[in-house]
């Protein structure tokens, strides 16, 4: 549910905004929505707490998506 939000909150915000889709930009957003959702059910599955895999989660998805931004790190943009 959270790559679901995260890409159509994006998608919506840029069709409003008139720019091009947050998905087929290089940016390294669904990406680290992605890796929370994952590292939730991972953590979940082996017996964590709810709360405690969620706030793993949540502080590693935001560390990530802070990270990238600081460092301008980028994935392979998208190329026809």
């Amino acid at each position: 549910m959270g790559v679901v939000t995260a890409c159509m909150g994006g998608i919506i915000r840029d069709v409003l905004a008139g720019l091009p889709s947050i998905v087929v930009r290089p940016e390294l957003y669904v990406t680290a929505a992605a890796l929370a959702a994952g590292l939730y059910v991972g953590l979940d599955a082996i017996g964590v707490s709810p709360i405690l895999a969620g706030g793993i989660a949540v502080v590693t998805g935001f560390g990530l998506r802070g990270y990238a931004i600081r460092h301008k790190i980028d994935l392979p943009a998208y190329r026809r």
